[in-house]
């Protein structure tokens, strides 16, 4: 059995799409059992670190998340984080969008000696107090998939 938060919902009257905000967390011992799926937009303007990186903070991330044990039974958090990032081409120095299309792919880890056990093998996610922040890893994510140097890419880019 699984739970889904659906990214849309529909208001009756207008019959338009509404955003659904991610939630911040999730208990992950109930999230699990659940194979839980957690689907919405998240407002760039509610992660600092990324929200500095950026030109316009008013973009949307779109997030799809799931909690699942793999076929070992390990915990897993796996989705994907898409949009479109507001950035300064180094090159040109003029805005472009960046279209970002990130994996997530963590091993959650309940304490440091299994973080450090699962190093070699995959990209273990600290748990602590049963809580996983989703506005924290959807960050971390994002901010590694960044370039260090963007650069627009344009036909006419030039040295600014």
């Amino acid at each position: 059995m699984r739970a889904v938060d659906n990214a849309l919902t529909m208001t009756p009257e207008i019959r338009e799409p509404q955003k659904r905000i991610l939630p911040l967390h999730a208990k992950v011992s109930s999230a699990l059992a659940r194979e839980a799926i957690y689907e919405g937009t998240l407002p760039v303007a509610r992660l600092e670190r990324l929200k500095a990186a950026v030109v316009d903070d008013t973009v949307d991330l779109h997030v799809h998340l799931q909690l699942r044990r793999d076929a070992n039974r390990a915990p897993k958090l796996e989705g994907t984080v898409t949009g479109q990032l507001p950035l300064i081409c180094q090159r040109c120095l003029r805005p472009f969008l960046m279209p970002l299309d990130t994996i997530v792919d963590l091993r959650l880890v309940f304490n440091e000696d299994e973080e450090n056990r699962v190093l070699k093998d995959a990209e273990p996610w600290l748990i602590e107090d049963d809580q996983l922040m989703f506005h924290t890893v959807v960050e971390e994510e994002v901010l590694l998939a960044l370039p260090y140097a963007p650069r627009c890419e344009q036909d006419d880019c030039r040295p600014g």
